[in-house]
C-alpha cells in the first residue's frame, strides 16, 4: 500500500503516514510508504492557494522525494480563471504537480492548456457519494461507475479518487484500464455547496445569495467546527462550505485502493 497525506501548510511529512490519523485508524491501516503530498482545495474555489503557497508545497514535496498533488474544486467561470492563473504560474516556475480535478471544466483546461500535468479525477465526481441509491450487489460492468472510469481512461486521466461509498468501493473498480485508485480517509464529505455558513457568520444579517460574489476572508483557515444535529448522533464537522463525517474504521474498501490519502482534519 502507498500513502498520500493532505497538508494544509508546507512542512516535514511524517515518516509513518498513518500517524496523521487517530489511533483507532492507525491500527486498521497496513504499513506502507508515503509517496505524495496533497494540498489545495477540493470543495471551495475561494480556498485555492496562491501561487507562492502552492510553490512552497511543491518545493517541500520535492525536497522529500514526494509527488506534489494539487487539489482543485468545482468552480464557477471566475474560479476556472483562477485555476488557470494558478497553473500557469506554477508551470511558468517549472513546477508540474499532479492535479486532482472535481470539475469537468478544469479537466478541459488541463487537456488543452496544461497537457504536461498528470490528471486525477477527484472524489466529487463519484456520484455514489451524493446519491447512494445505486443497485445492490457487485458492481455491474454496465454500471455508471464503470462507464465513468472508461470515459476517464479515454481522456488520459491517471487515477480516480474517492471517499468510501455505499457500493463498498465499486467506484474504484478492479484496477483494469490503467487507472490508479486512491481512497480518502478518515473524513468523508456529507454535503457541499456554493453557500458557506462559516462565511455567512462573518456577515450577520446578509442573505446567503448576496454573499456569493463577495470576497471571502477565509474563516475556514481556523479549522473545522463541530456540528450537532438532532437527527443523528454521528460526529459531524463543518469546514468552509462542506460538512464532513468520520468514516467507520472497522469496514471499508481498503483492498480496492492502490493509494490511501490521509487527512488529519476536515478541510475545504
Amino acid at each position: 500500500m502507498e500513502y498520500g497525506v493532505r497538508l494544509e501548510t508546507p512542512g516535514v511529512p511524517p515518516e509513518d503516514p498513518r500517524t496523521v490519523c487517530a489511533p483507532a485508524w492507525q491500527d486498521r491501516l497496513a504499513p506502507g510508504r508515503l509517496v505524495a503530498v496533497y494540498f489545495g482545495a477540493e470543495f471551495c474555489e475561494h480556498a485555492l492557494p496562491t501561487a507562492d503557497e502552492a510553490e512552497a508545497h511543491c518545493r517541500s514535496a520535492h525536497r522529500h522525494g514526494l509527488e506534489p498533488v494539487l487539489l482543485t474544486p468545482v468552480v464557477t467561470d471566475r474560479g476556472l480563471a483562477a485555476v488557470e492563473r494558478l497553473l500557469a504560474e506554477l508551470v511558468g516556475r517549472s513546477w508540474t504537480p499532479s492535479v486532482v480535478f472535481n470539475d469537468w471544466g478544469v479537466l478541459g483546461l488541463l487537456r488543452t492548456r496544461f497537457p504536461e500535468l498528470s490528471r486525477r479525477a477527484g472524489r466529487l465526481l463519484n456520484r455514489g457519494l451524493r446519491d447512494p441509491r445505486g443497485p445492490a450487489g457487485p458492481p455491474s460492468p454496465a454500471g455508471r461507475a464503470h462507464r465513468l472510469r472508461r470515459l476517464l481512461a479515454d481522456l488520459d486521466v491517471a487515477a480516480v479518487e474517492t471517499d468510501p461509498d455505499a457500493a463498498g468501493g465499486g467506484y474504484l473498480g478492479d484496477g483494469a484500464g490503467g487507472l490508479s485508485r486512491a481512497l480518502h480517509l478518515p473524513f468523508s464529505f456529507v454535503a457541499s455547496g456554493r453557500n458557506c455558513l462559516i462565511k455567512a457568520a462573518e456577515h450577520p444579517g446578509t442573505g446567503l445569495t448576496h454573499l456569493l460574489g463577495t470576497p471571502c476572508p477565509r474563516p475556514c483557515r481556523s479549522g473545522p467546527r463541530r456540528v450537532a444535529r438532532a437527527d443523528t448522533a454521528a460526529p459531524l464537522w463543518r469546514a468552509g462550505n462542506t460538512v464532513f463525517a468520520l468514516a467507520a474504521p472497522d469496514r471499508g474498501p481498503w483492498p480496492r485502493a492502490d493509494r490511501i490519502v490521509l487527512h488529519s482534519r476536515p478541510a475545504p
